[in-house]
């Protein structure tokens, strides 16, 4: 066990090794952030100061080339510095519910460009004479940088209600510039003068209250992963930004050696989606890489803590407090599986397809027969998929991931308004869901595969090319096609039928 002194002397050491290992696997595809912390060995923290990798995925050794192998120590000046890698997958950006009078922190909020995030806090704006604005992230206030100091703000944000004047609520000020050259970014951050009319409240919606002396602030949220959450530390965030918290300086903490080491300083936010959070630091100093909807950004500095956030948390304000546990459902198991299986980020999308489930596909026959038929056979699919996992290599997933990357953002905007003329279903579209059901084939039992096609079939027979997302929809109604498809799943012998 290391004693206070002995972590305060080795976090200098890990910021070396952490640079040294960052400079030789950045460009490595697995890698996403390196940071100082406690390592786990054998499923329990130890207390012992250590350069804490996060990976994608963890692949044995003997699976990997030799170049990509990552040490399980280095020598800095002298001393050793241990690693530990933690399986964290990809980290994303959490962009993503009513109007809220008066307005407050932890609430929806968004530049009308994207979809939602969380206004973290009230600030001061010490480069204009106090005045009071909102804070959260580049990427809510100012659309990854595609958005200009004026620009009104919304509450709640666009994905959450239709844009309308009433419910304009500040002007962007300023915003800190994200690079997606490679360089490092330090904060992910941006704020907005409240307008003349609009009603606030200095406080937290629900659990939590404003950073306060007893209870100030250490980070503001802007991404992460199924197992963890991404910070900029405040003080980063005041002195680059130009703010001060409406109590003050002593209303911000630094996070030192003494809170990382374990179990971890107990930090707590509310946020737009899973609302009154509470987590634990798990490292500092860390380096990471960002996924955004426009690329990939690197970050330094960062504060990486226990998963406590999904999309539409961004721009939450962290602060000191809260018990330490996670107190929220991840999404459902089979979206986090499909996501291990592909590295297609389902669980970041979880909002939209929660929100098309409920608001769309439920009020179908065919969408209502769809939903209850995954939950009966989830289990069954899970436990496939953990057998196939080791097996799917990796063109199968880089084709995956492409083409999330070529439809996810149109299917993501109809699915926010189906009745959009200028997105319709492609004959491409059809052409990738045949490749992939070709790759898939390999993993499926025979009868599933002929499934599968005759679905695939069923579909071009309907004349799906050329629809909007409200034609779909519609077509989902259809009792004919329901039948239709009801009889393709008991011709498997393995699906079960929630109808009996």
């Amino acid at each position: 066990m290391a004693g206070p002194e002995e972590w305060r002397r080795a976090r200098p050491l890990v910021r070396q090794a952490r640079d040294q290992l960052w400079a030789r696997f950045r460009d490595d595809p697995n890698v996403v952030g390196i940071g100082f912390g406690p390592p786990t060995r054998g499923g329990e923290v130890q207390d012992t100061p250590s350069c804490i990798v996060h990976v994608i995925r963890k692949t044995p050794a003997n699976q990997l080339a030799p170049s990509r192998v990552l040490p399980r120590s280095l020598d800095i000046a002298g001393s050793t510095v241990e690693t530990d890698v933690v399986e964290s997958g990809y980290f994303y950006a959490y962009a993503f519910n009513a109007r809220e009078r008066p307005a407050m922190g932890g609430i929806s909020v968004g530049h009308p460009k994207i979809t939602a995030g969380t206004l973290g806090c009230l600030v001061k704006d010490l480069r204009d004479g106090d005045k009071v604005a909102i804070l959260s992230n580049n990427h809510v206030l100012a659309a990854e940088n595609d958005a200009l100091a004026g620009d009104p703000i919304y509450q709640p944000g666009p994905y959450d209600m239709p844009i309308s004047p009433n419910n304009r609520i500040a002007t962007l000020t300023r915003f800190e510039t994200l690079r997606f050259d490679g360089s490092y970014n330090r904060i992910d951050a941006a704020i907005a003068q409240l307008d003349d009319n609009c009603v606030v409240f200095d406080d937290m919606k629900g659990d939590m209250t404003r950073p306060t002396v007893a209870q100030p602030a250490v980070g503001l949220l802007f991404g992460g992963s199924k197992v963890r959450t991404i910070l900029n530390p405040i003080n980063d965030v005041a002195s680059r930004l130009g703010i001060e918290m409406i109590h003050g300086p002593a209303a911000r903490s630094v996070l030192t050696e003494e809170d990382v080491r374990p179990d971890g300083a107990a930090v707590q936010k509310t946020g737009r989606t899973t609302e009154y959070t509470t987590g634990r630091v798990t490292a500092i100093d860390s380096v990471a890489s960002v996924r955004y909807g426009v690329g990939v950004a690197t970050f330094d500095g960062q504060i990486i803590t226990t998963p406590m956030s999904q999309g539409g948390d961004s721009g939450s304000v962290v602060c000191r407090g809260g018990s330490g546990g996670t107190f929220f459902s991840f999404v459902c198991p089979f979206l986090a599986t499909a996501e291990d299986l592909t590295g297609v980020p389902f669980t970041q999308e979880w909002m939209s397809i929660s929100y098309a489930r409920d608001k769309y596909l439920a009020t179908t026959l065919v969408g209502r027969w769809l939903i209850e038929a995954l939950y009966l056979n989830e289990r069954t699919a899970m436990v496939r998929s953990g057998e196939v996992k080791p097996q799917v290599p990796d063109s199968d997933r880089a084709f995956a991931q492409a083409l999330y990357s070529q439809h996810g953002g149109d299917m993501k905007l109809v699915l926010m308004n189906p009745d959009r003329d200028d997105i319709r279903v492609s004959e491409q579209f059809l052409h990738d869901a045949e490749e992939s059901l070709a790759r898939a084939r390999k993993f499926m039992l025979p009868d599933e595969a002929a499934a599968a096609e005759q679905t695939i079939a069923l579909v071009r027979e309907r004349g799906v090319v050329g629809m909007t997302g409200r034609q779909l929809i519609n077509l989902l109604d259809d009792p004919n096609l329901l039948e239709k498809l009801k009889q393709i799943a008991a011709g498997t012998g393995s699906l079960l039928d929630p109808d009996g």
